[in-house]
């Protein structure tokens, strides 16, 4: 663990890789944004010396000053083992090795990881990779080889994401910085030859700062997915594992052999143990992205799978119905009395119009008290256990402050409220109004659904235990 904790909080760094003629090699684009952007005293490494952007190269780590907390590794597989092994001389303790050409090339490149393997063990180095773009930590890291204009860099925030390929991270980052969901780590740890998606599994699961932990996994070595699981089990309990398993289909499969050389494994296998052992298995990147959204907010427990609905659009509420059921979740009839309950707190003039039966149509006449007034009295009723908003910013009695208004009002209650609302940047107050008041905000009404079923399988996991 203190190599990880060295790795992602370094105070000093040194590249090797670093090209005296080339601005462009990976090296220098590690260099610059260590040096520049993260503002970290950084060590430019090449065997010819020289200048690079005006700081001076030494020759090797073992020439460069004893201070390094950190040493990227970009060079040709064939140098690494002994780059390594100099910072193992050297007593650092943190090494990302972003260079390919190891065990997803074959026979030859195996053999390499291999001794790079043995190395870090021995002299005990936390080593990430090779073949990964490295980590990415807000605010204090970014060794990834990619300039910097051309990737989103997500803001600081609680979800810790984990994965084998440096390109559904990249593209995650992109999403994440868009959506306005913030991260707390990235990792793209490649081959993991050393160490693995289990380590930092255990190292975030301990991360009071990270709320959810999200991974992108290919496949496992042998033994290693029971000890994934085991680790996951550990933490469970305090915050949520969430899976996207690649190589599920045959071609997936032999892809994964060809990315990283990882074992896919049986499909049904792995899923059945993810359920046994408490991990959120998500189907794919758009339940990624819902469940990291709702997870980072801390969510209050779903303990049954009824959801009270409210809306100004009688097709949102169809819709919502219709993806609800996909995931065994429902809307169940509100009876006479609960109607009545809600109808007498509506504006009188609209109190004939709107719909009580679930999911409850307010109607386009509805204001931001109906609102928060019906849903006041919704989240007391026994027979649901969470509250979906499906918000239509276009009726002409909801304002910009609607957001924090109803925020507040599911605050006083211990069921668990998402909302939606379209994703326009003249809403984005209302957006914000319950974002900052501890209510995820869905996109679409699909995602919406998504976080309550994310919410529904932790609270049904951490039931069967007797957790919840």
């Amino acid at each position: 663990m203190t190599g990880l904790r060295t790795m992602l909080n370094p105070k000093v760094t040194a590249v090797v890789g670093v090209s005296t003629s080339n601005p462009f090699s990976p090296g220098n684009v590690i260099f610059r944004k260590l040096a520049f952007e993260n503002g970290l005293r950084t060590y430019p490494i090449n065997p010819k010396g020289g200048f690079v952007e005006g700081v001076e190269v030494y020759r090797s780590i073992s020439e460069a000053p004893d201070d390094i907390d950190l040493v990227v590794i970009s060079v040709p597989a064939n140098y690494v083992a002994g780059v390594l092994k100099e910072c193992g001389e050297k007593r650092i303790k943190a090494v990302i090795v972003v260079s390919g050409g190891f065990s997803e090339v074959g026979h030859e490149g195996i053999k390499l990881q291999a001794e790079i393997i043995d190395i870090a063990n021995q002299y005990g180095i936390s080593m990430v990779g090779p073949n990964c773009i490295g980590v990415y930590v807000p605010e204090m890291l970014d060794t990834f080889f990619l300039p910097s204009e051309r990737v989103a860099r997500p803001r600081k925030g609680h979800a810790a994401i984990i994965s084998q390929s440096g390109g559904w991270l990249i593209e995650r980052l992109e999403e994440f910085a868009d959506r306005r969901v913030g991260i707390a780590a990235a990792i793209s740890i490649g081959n993991q030859a050393q160490t693995k998606v289990t380590d930092f599994i255990e190292y975030f699961g301990n991360d009071n700062n990270v709320n959810v932990i999200l991974c992108y996994i290919e496949g496992f070595g042998e033994g290693e997915g029971r000890e994934f699981v085991k680790a996951c089990r550990k933490i469970v309990t305090k915050k949520p594992v969430v899976v996207l398993k690649g190589g599920e289909s045959e071609a997936g499969h032999r892809a994964t052999q060809s990315h990283t050389s990882s074992l896919a494994g049986d499909q049904a296998v792995a899923g059945a143990a993810f359920t046994q052992f408490g991990v959120i298995h998500a189907k794919d990147e758009d339940e990624v992205m819902a469940y990291a959204n709702i997870f980072s907010y801390k969510p209050k427990f779903m303990m049954s799978n009824r959801i009270g609905a409210l809306t100004v659009s009688g097709g949102h509420g169809v819709i919502a119905s219709d993806e609800a059921s996909g995931y065994g979740l429902e809307f169940p009839p509100f009876s006479e009395d609960e109607q009545r309950m809600m109808r007498e707190v509506m504006t009188p003039a609209y109190q004939g119009i709107a719909s009580f039966r679930n999911p409850c149509d307010l109607t386009g006449s509805a204001s931001d008290i109906d609102y928060e007034k019906v849903l006041d009295k919704m989240l007391t009723i026994d027979n649901i256990d969470a509250g979906l908003l499906l918000l239509l910013p276009y009726a002409p009695g909801i304002s910009l402050q609607i957001g924090a208004r109803v925020a507040n009002v599911a605050k006083q209650h211990t069921k668990t409220v998402v909302a939606y609302v379209p994703d326009l940047d003249k809403y984005e107050v209302i957006t914000r109004g319950f974002e900052l008041n501890g209510i995820a905000v869905a996109d679409t009404i699909e995602e919406a659904v998504q976080m309550l079923n994310g919410i529904r399988q932790r609270t049904k996991f951490l039931q069967r235990i007797g957790a919840a």
